[in-house]
């Protein structure tokens, strides 16, 4: 494994806040109109994406002829080693840009968690 990310204890924080307070808000609300119910299942399908969010990782692996780029739980892919044309670092990530897997254009995608970053281009895309 050469390296290893995870969201930063800051952020998991900033997200556990925002998302418990909406819940709070949902079951505040759903109480006096009568669907509790339902409600408590939007509550629970959000808590549970919300852990998913707070325990990605993303881990960069190498053998001798590939490697290997996992956001777990959500994506991999491996790339030949012999396809990579060029690698170079990449200005730092943060809580703005998101986490996870994004687009960001102009046939780039990231692997965001926050912090260090490389870019690695191959003949199709960067």
């Amino acid at each position: 494994m050469i390296s290893e990310a995870r969201i930063g204890r800051g952020s998991q924080k900033v997200i556990a806040s925002v998302v418990g307070l909406l819940c709070f808000f949902i079951i505040a609300t759903a109480i006096p109109s009568g669907v509790l119910m339902m409600s408590a299942a939007l509550v629970a399908a959000i808590a549970l994406l919300t852990v998913s969010v707070l325990r990605i990782s993303v881990t960069i692996e190498a053998t001798g002829q590939n490697l290997t780029v996992k956001c777990r739980p959500f994506y991999s892919k491996t790339i030949p080693l012999q396809d990579i044309v060029d690698a170079s670092p990449a200005p730092s990530s943060s809580m703005i840009e998101g986490f996870g897997v994004r687009y960001l254009g102009q046939r780039t995608w990231g692997l965001l968690v926050g912090g260090p970053a490389i870019v690695l281009e191959t003949p199709s895309r960067t």
